[in-house]
């Protein structure tokens, strides 16, 4: 029997709540925070709207749903919301044994935060409804140069508040120049903290970080170091990460890793996508293109922006001869955008090789 996709949506759903943040932190590449890329900041959604596009993104066979923002605790609903979404039912169909099963079950939950709204009653209510924290945490001496704070003991605590309710947690670390000479303390912090898993991402430029660029952007050399460091970590802590940004190959393939994973495809429209606080879709994150309204979501399949992505149709020239291409996207697409102007612009990343 052939079992039919509920629709041609990725399974992840990046649910930006809010435009606000509590904190300013110089590598956030969120859109709205860019001086030049005249993103506006269009009227969020109000909560009976979300949750009518919960509704939807279930009934379409989204079986994850990450919640963030800006800071989405900022939001007076963001509980509430988190509580909506925990109630709903998917089909979701996976590779059982060979086989593909469908199964009606809850949605997947995320909570991403910079923790500092993250109190008692937020991690007692995350540990009844089993939903999943991560926590960002760009360096420990650097934290408060990051982001205008001085909350790294702050995050570090609630990681072993969250350890001791049983909740599954992830430290989010974004590797910038200026902290990657304490990258290892400060995921080890982390992990002894209670962090159960890491998710790491190499700066791009974007957002508030595009003004920031030159003091943060991470040559081959520092990123070779940066996955060598983090595996190292890892290894010696028997644990497992993720590397959230796409590496070329022909930098991956200089150095060995054990237990972080990193990927040189774009997942952007194909394992995920995005509906910013208004309710518009983008590939990623890291996107400043506007698409579709989500209530008009199936118009996203004559999207000629959004099937550049789901049909991979954005290798730089530069790459076009080499052997790898068929394993790899060349790096961050939407990165290559903001800084060369078009998606099949070079990663930045490149630029950095020397000749």
């Amino acid at each position: 029997m052939r079992i039919r996709s509920k629709s041609f949506l990725p399974s992840t759903a990046v649910l930006e709540l809010t435009y606000r943040c509590n904190h300013n932190c110089l590598f956030c590449s969120c859109p709205w925070f860019s001086e030049d890329s005249g993103f506006e900041e269009l009227r969020e959604l109000v909560t009976a709207q979300w949750k009518s596009v919960l509704d939807e993104l279930c009934r379409c066979g989204v079986s994850s749903l990450a919640f963030t923002g800006g800071e989405a605790l900022l939001r007076d609903d963001c509980i509430e919301l988190l509580e909506y979404a925990s109630s709903l039912t998917v089909d979701k169909t996976e590779t059982v044994d060979g086989s593909l099963i469908t199964r009606c079950v809850q949605p997947e939950i995320y909570l991403l935060s910079n923790g500092y709204p993250v109190n008692t009653e937020v991690l007692e209510f995350l540990a009844r409804l089993n939903i999943r924290l991560s926590l960002s945490l760009p360096g420990l001496q650097t934290y408060e140069e990051h982001t205008g704070h001085d909350h790294a003991d702050l995050v570090l605590d609630v990681f072993r508040q969250a350890s001791d309710m049983g909740i599954s947690t992830t430290v989010n670390s974004t590797v910038t120049a200026l902290n990657l000479h304490e990258l290892r303390e400060t995921l080890s912090a982390a992990l002894l903290a209670g962090a159960g898993q890491l998710l790491m991402n190499r700066f791009l430029p974007g957002g508030r970080g595009l003004r920031n660029a030159d003091k943060l952007a991470l040559s081959e050399n520092q990123v070779l170091k940066m996955l060598g460091a983090a595996d190292d970590v890892l290894t010696r802590a028997g644990r497992y990460g993720n590397l959230g940004t796409e590496i070329p190959l022909c930098v991956l393939n200089k150095v060995e890793l054990k237990t972080l994973e990193a990927g040189t495809r774009c997942s952007a429209a194909q394992g995920f996508f995005v509906i910013g606080p208004s309710g518009f879709v983008r590939v990623c994150n890291h996107s400043e293109k506007r698409l579709d309204h989500f209530l008009n979501w199936k118009n996203l399949k004559n999207n000629d922006y959004w099937n550049t992505f789901r049909m991979r149709k954005y290798l730089p020239s530069e790459c076009s001869g080499c052997n790898l291409k068929l394993d790899c996207d060349g790096g961050c697409r939407e990165a290559a955008h903001i800084t060369g102007g078009s998606v099949d612009s070079t990663d930045p990343l490149l630029l950095t090789i020397p000749c």
